[in-house]
């Protein structure tokens, strides 16, 4: 019996097929330490990109929310500075429809006094017409003086004081001076020069009419 022979298996080749089995055997061990930790490797690198990902969100909708954020409130100083300046058209506007009110009843004024002064031939002094038409003049600039401009908004009314101060006293009344007055037996002279007066009154309202106006776009 031969020594190199097990149970009828040649012994070389028994040992050499055992060591290339433990061989594979090895192999197989280190591919599947690779697998695990290049799965490993992978899992960390996904995890920290979800991180840097979640991160990124973050600082964007950060970002959003700052721009919208800034957004209504530039929308809103614009609403409020709208709702200003409205308020300040509608007090411009009342001024303004006062000032014409006044600017009308001159105007009728002037018109009482070019039926005296145009009447041709010239009325007597002592007619009854002439001494009605004085009464008339009388009744209307009595209202006229009575009447009251509204001043405008604080901004406004400093623009234009000065105009203001000239045509208007400090309770919105008409300087005395400004309709001059007349009795029924004042002299065609004296009607002359109140009619030159209403006409520089009228101007004078104009003036100030488009002042408070102008102001509106002066800021």
């Amino acid at each position: 019996m031969e020594l190199n022979k097990i149970g009828g298996v040649d012994s070389t080749g028994y040992y050499a097929a055992a060591q290339q089995a433990a061989v594979q055997q090895q192999q197989q061990a280190q591919q599947s330490n690779t697998e695990a930790a290049q799965s490993e490797a992978s899992a960390e690198s996904s995890a920290a990109s979800a991180a840097q990902g979640i991160a990124a969100t973050s600082d964007r909708v950060q970002i959003t929310s700052t721009v919208t954020l800034k957004n209504v409130d530039t929308v809103r100083a614009i609403e409020q500075m709208h709702t200003r300046m409205n308020q300040q058209i509608k007090a411009v506007r009342q001024t303004n429809e006062v000032i014409n009110q006044q600017a009308d009843n001159i105007e009728k004024l002037t018109t009482t006094l070019n039926t005296i002064m145009k009447n041709f031939p010239p009325f007597p002094m002592d007619s009854k017409e002439r001494q009605e038409i004085l009464m008339s003049y009388a009744s209307i600039r009595q209202e006229i003086m009575k009447m009251m401009v509204p001043p405008p908004p604080v901004p406004v009314y400093e623009q234009v004081k000065d105009v203001w101060k000239s045509v208007l006293g400090e309770n919105g009344q008409l300087q005395p001076g400004a309709v001059p007055a007349l009795q029924t037996d004042s002299q065609d002279s004296a009607v002359r020069d109140a009619a030159s007066g209403l006409g520089r009154s009228a101007q004078s309202l104009a003036t100030l009419s488009s002042a408070v106006t102008q102001s509106l776009f002066k800021g």
